[in-house]
């Protein structure tokens, strides 16, 4: 899994699929978004986190979680 950093989202990505991202705050805000669309449950999640390391955390949790719920496992470099 890789974080790629676009012009106003960080995208956590896999091999070549997009599996959700996180969204710095906005303004004088400072709360980041993030948003994950491959989930155990197919439904896409999002919430709200103090600083970016806690929002890439929710990110990732949820997406092992996925990969737990269907006995997945990550291959290659990125693993």
């Amino acid at each position: 899994m890789n974080w790629r950093q676009e012009t106003y989202r960080s995208v956590l990505q896999t091999g070549e699929v997009d599996v959700g991202a996180i969204y710095p705050p906005v303004g004088a805000g400072r709360i980041w978004r993030w948003r994950i669309w491959v989930t155990s449950s197919g439904h896409t999640h999002a919430g709200r986190e103090r600083n970016e390391a806690r929002a890439k955390e929710q990110v990732e949790r949820r997406f092992q979680a996925f990969l737990n719920a269907g006995q997945l496992a990550p291959i290659g470099g990125d693993a």
